[in-house]
């Protein structure tokens, strides 16, 4: 079975180990995992949670992975928009590349607010202008990491091409990245697509669901709401961060181990044709959207 995975960090990884002198992170850190779990690709992307130049990062970032570019098929990505500071830079990411953004990340900045903002304010006049230009360039709008008020905000705008990448379900683990039910209704019907997380709380708070027992949980949960053809998996692999303490589930550690993850669909009596729209089918259906250009 192939997975996809729609959010990893592995290009901020590649821009981070590369500063630190390392000549080959992705062969140090990725390329062994990502063929263990039958990874073939997904959303990479650089996440802003401090001030850095976004264009030399990127720029860092591919040069790491050309070695490799070949092997997997991936979508560029912004996890947050704090370092574009307007919409001159954000089309010289687009040309080289970028097809997906996030508008923050946690925090609040000149476009949105995250979910460590006040829940008072949203989407700012210069957030819609670069909503507008990722609806006008076919690029993903991505709501994870929004607070409500912003999420609604976004949704407003009418996003051509939407999704939560790496959240899931408030209602079994009351995280505040995590959607409630009305969003993922909203979500739902503004054509949006959501990716199921395995960080630990997001999982659940109880510590004996931080497991894929508790992550199938969720995908089960997702897909009551969302409905089979818009839930996809969204991991968020930590096990490569140095500054993040590994903090995925007990028996999902890194991509190495996501092959577990359809065992248990096979358990909880997922026929095939629906695992593979989870593992894959799903998250390529979003690719060719983005590629109707």
């Amino acid at each position: 079975m192939k997975i996809y995975d729609s959010h990893s960090d592995i290009f901020h990884n590649l821009y981070t180990r590369t500063v630190d002198g390392d000549k080959d992170p992705f062969l140090h850190y990725h390329l062994d995992d990502l063929q263990k779990g039958h990874i073939e690709g997904g959303i990479w992307v650089v996440y802003s949670d401090k001030d850095f130049d976004i264009m030399d990062a990127y720029q860092t970032a591919l040069a790491a992975y050309e070695p490799y570019k070949d092997k997997f098929d991936v979508i560029l990505g912004l996890e947050g928009l704090r370092n574009v500071p307007n919409l001159d830079m954000f089309d010289r990411l687009y040309k080289m590349g970028v097809r997906h953004a996030m508008l923050t990340w946690n925090e609040a900045n000149h476009l949105a607010t995250g979910v460590k903002g006040n829940p008072e304010y949203g989407l700012t006049p210069l957030g819609k202008k670069f909503v507008q230009y990722m609806n006008e360039h076919n690029m993903i709008v991505d709501v994870s990491h929004l607070n409500e008020k912003s999420f609604y905000d976004v949704l407003e705008q009418k996003p051509k091409i939407l999704i939560a990448s790496h959240s899931n379900a408030y209602a079994l683990s009351n995280h505040p990245r995590n959607l409630k039910d009305e969003q993922l209704v909203a979500l739902r019907d503004a054509g949006g697509m959501i990716g199921v997380v395995a960080a630990r709380n997001f999982v659940s708070r109880d510590k004996e669901k931080q497991n894929i027992k508790g992550f199938v949980d969720q995908i089960e949960y997702l897909v009551n709401i969302m409905g089979i053809d818009k839930v996809m998996l969204g991991l968020d692999m930590m096990n490569f961060l140095d500054d993040f303490d590994n903090s995925n589930l007990d028996d999902l550690q890194s991509h190495a181990d996501t092959l577990k993850i359809v065992d248990e669909l096979r358990v909880r009596n997922f026929d095939e044709v629906d695992i593979e729209k989870i593992c894959f089918k799903n998250y390529l259906s979003l690719k060719e959207r983005v590629m109707e250009e």
